[in-house]
């Protein structure tokens, strides 16, 4: 099925494989649509529309339509087509939209489009790393946490930092590094001495 769905996409023969594993039935057509954004040099520009379109799933009326018995995968499909067409989606990720309502999985399209999102971070080598702070950082601040940053990630990555400002963490800073999450807040060394005291009472 997932051979027809790939000529589809796309008519040239030879695929392109993703940079990372991808398992299940979200894996599949993302390794679809991979293939045939990569060879049709749209990757970016399908990265974008869907990040767009990715906001749009969180919308109550979008959920009821996507989950509804109502209307049939083959109207559910014209009208992704025609939607994306005239958004300026590229050839490849209409097709990939109309695909997966004609096959009935629309109610997995939120987690195909993070798993092909997650592949787009992989196939820039980048390494996502976002940091919370009581205040912004100053330049010096910024550049000593990307050195240390550096040391948390396999060599040769790009990192993509996300600053964000939270004033209740007090002073201090939270970390998260791919998948590993640092909690070097004061409001969480609070928190712990707080429980260590309530231990020994």
């Amino acid at each position: 099925m997932f051979r027809i769905i790939a000529r589809k996409m796309c008519s040239v023969p030879k695929s392109k494989n993703t940079p990372i594993p991808v398992f299940g039935v979200e894996g599949r057509y993302v390794s679809a649509l991979y293939s045939a954004a990569h060879q049709m040099n749209q990757l970016d520009e399908v990265e974008k529309h869907l990040r767009s379109l990715q906001k749009e799933l969180t919308k109550p009326k979008i959920v009821d339509f996507l989950e509804t018995s109502m209307v049939s995968s083959a109207d559910k499909a014209k009208l992704f087509k025609q939607v994306g067409e005239e958004s300026g989606m590229p050839p490849a990720a209409v097709n990939f939209l109309a695909v997966v309502a004609e096959n009935g999985r629309l109610k997995l399209l939120k987690r195909i489009i993070q798993t092909f999102l997650t592949v787009m971070i992989a196939h820039r080598n980048e390494a996502l790393c976002e940091v919370i702070t009581a205040k912004p950082l100053d330049d010096i601040s910024r550049q000593a946490l990307m050195k240390a940053l550096k040391t948390f990630v396999q060599k040769g990555k790009n990192i993509q930092l996300t600053e964000k400002v939270d004033p209740s963490i007090i002073g201090g800073l939270i970390v998260g590094v791919e998948d590993k999450h640092i909690d070097l807040s004061i409001a969480r060394r609070i928190q712990m001495y707080t429980d260590i005291l309530k231990q020994s009472v």
